[in-house]
């Protein structure tokens, strides 16, 4: 009897030391994030690298690229969607305003689809304030690798086609000081001039990069509501971004985060708009579009002077995005 327990007593010690023995990858670990579920979590700074701004870049259109010799003579690039920029004479200046010359290299874009102004993330808005626009342009000059300025009293001239054409256009310049919501910026009429032709557009500007040809809606005695976007939690400000487009004219608003709300709520626009809110998520390696047609006006479900509209997202592949975007 005594020997037989002596035998078990061994088996046991050699099976817990197989067991012991064992390589780690067959130690079961849950997985941490299969049990939590999707990411609700917002944040109050909005990095480069986040899903929200991610999507963005994959979303933003093609620029046209082109060169030209900054010198005694003036130059002129036309890109395939019939924007003209003309040039002046040693137009360009580097760092502290040393005037450039030779070759330099040219980065264009126009925009009049309502889709592709949220597909350059550049709404119609100035400080609250709702904006027609007549088109936006991107500018950008560069040469080794160093972005340039337009030289001490200089400046570019913009021509391209449109319809209709708008009175009281002026020239608005982009505010990129805040990266998670652009702003546009009147500039002085006196020297940045819009001339509507009978089918075209032509702007004098005395900067570069963002600049817009738009007017101011005038709200004066309309009534305004904010518009929001009921979402369904895993929506947040690090993966989506929402705009509100409005159908009769050529506007686009931002609904921006709110991290305390935890709502995405547009500025005051006016009521009894045609609408639709646009929702753009990108989750893990998933994309989401969602989009819900409105008529501005408040509501007594919600707070005073608001407006809250349900979106339900769904999976989608980015080209879709872009074709829906496109036809907007």
């Amino acid at each position: 009897m005594n020997r037989k327990i002596i035998i078990a007593f061994l088996f046991t010690i050699i099976l817990a030391g197989m067991f012991s023995c064992k390589k780690d990858s067959d130690v079961f670990i849950p997985d941490v994030k299969a049990t939590q579920g999707p990411d609700t979590n917002w944040v109050n700074v909005i990095t480069d690298t986040m899903p929200v701004n991610t999507i963005k870049k994959q979303l933003f259109p093609e620029l046209y690229l082109d060169s030209i010799e900054v010198n005694a003579n003036p130059a002129s690039v036309t890109t395939p969607s019939g924007l003209t920029c003309n040039f002046p004479a040693f137009c360009c200046a580097g760092s502290g305003g040393l005037t450039i010359t030779g070759k330099v290299y040219v980065e264009l874009l126009l925009i009049k689809k309502k889709g592709d102004m949220i597909r350059a993330d550049k709404p119609t808005s100035s400080g609250n304030r709702l904006l027609v626009s007549g088109g936006e342009m991107f500018v950008k000059l560069t040469k080794n690798g160093q972005e340039l300025k337009l030289a001490q009293g200089k400046s570019i001239t913009l021509k391209y086609n449109d319809s209709p054409i708008l009175p009281g256009m002026q020239v608005f310049y982009g505010d990129e000081s805040n990266t998670n919501q652009f702003n546009w910026n009147p500039s002085d009429s006196i020297n940045n001039l819009v001339i509507a032709g009978s089918n075209f557009y032509e702007l004098t500007s005395k900067q570069l990069r963002w600049i817009n040809c738009d007017y101011f809606y005038d709200t004066t005695g309309i009534n305004r509501v904010q518009v929001g976007a009921n979402l369904a939690p895993q929506y947040t400000n690090a993966n989506t971004s929402v705009y509100l487009v409005l159908s009769n004219m050529r506007s686009v608003l931002g609904m921006y985060g709110n991290t305390a709300t935890r709502k995405f709520i547009s500025g005051k626009v006016p009521v009894g708009q045609q609408a639709k809110v646009i929702v753009l998520s990108k989750q893990g390696n998933d994309y989401y579009l969602g989009f819900e047609s409105l008529v501005t006006g408040p509501q007594a479900s919600s707070p005073a002077g608001q407006q809250f509209v349900p979106v339900n997202p769904v999976k989608t592949s980015l080209a879709d995005i872009k074709t829906f975007l496109g036809a907007l």
